[in-house]
């Protein structure tokens, strides 16, 4: 069911590219811009597997150093201690899984429409008949976006929550169960363990399998 994920971060990465690249000259957003990354998120599980397989594939020292610093805001979290920070954050503000990173994370800076009354006051930038629209206040700082450059939030959210659900429902995990960005870079690698291992074990797995499959014959 991912495929049908990649297929959603594949059209709202279309939409987004394209706006950026139309309206560059109004939008802040860079590397290292990072004001919108302090805050500890939580993702779906079809979200929450993408990292996971992004994660598994970074090398040994830098995944280790996601580790710690998924503990360390774990701690920061259950303590309540501020300001929040996203765990996938490095140093200099830049995302280490960045092109693994969630839509919720894709999306932020853009304008965005909501329903009215589900944002903020606020973070309400402009007030429509079709809902509120609300955007990074960094960007568009000289003229504001037109319609065409408002990406509808709620469909995208709607998309999300059912492919999310038919990834629930495929793989037998709790329904609409939310993922902590910290807990995923703190975690062990399950993936990483098994891509890591060495031929020979592997080797040894098939033939203890074949061995088992002759008994069973």
């Amino acid at each position: 069911m991912t495929s049908e994920y990649r297929a959603l971060v594949a059209k709202v990465a279309a939409f987004t590219d394209a706006i950026s690249a139309r309206r560059k000259a109004d939008m802040a957003c860079s590397a290292g811009c990072s004001s919108c990354c302090h805050a500890w998120l939580t993702v779906s599980a079809v979200e929450a597997h993408e990292l996971s397989v992004a994660l598994a594939q970074l090398a040994d020292g830098p995944r280790e150093v996601i580790r710690r610093r998924g503990a360390s805001e774990l701690e920061r979290e259950a303590g309540g201690e501020a300001p929040p920070r996203c765990a996938m954050l490095d140093d200099d503000g830049r995302c280490d899984v960045y092109e693994a990173r969630p839509l919720v994370c894709r999306t932020q800076g853009h304008a965005l429409r909501y329903p009215l009354g589900v944002i903020p006051a606020q973070a309400v930038t402009r007030k429509t008949t079709n809902g509120d629209v609300t955007w990074c206040p960094l960007n568009y700082d000289a003229r504001a976006p037109e319609t065409e450059d408002v990406l509808d939030a709620e469909r995208v959210d709607q998309i999300l929550a059912v492919v999310a659900g038919r990834y629930e429902a495929a793989h037998d995990v709790p329904r609409h169960a939310r993922h902590s960005l910290s807990a995923l870079a703190a975690e062990r690698d399950v993936l990483h363990d098994e891509s890591s291992r060495s031929d020979a074990a592997r080797a040894r797995d098939s033939a203890q399998f074949e061995s088992d499959r002759e008994l069973d014959d």
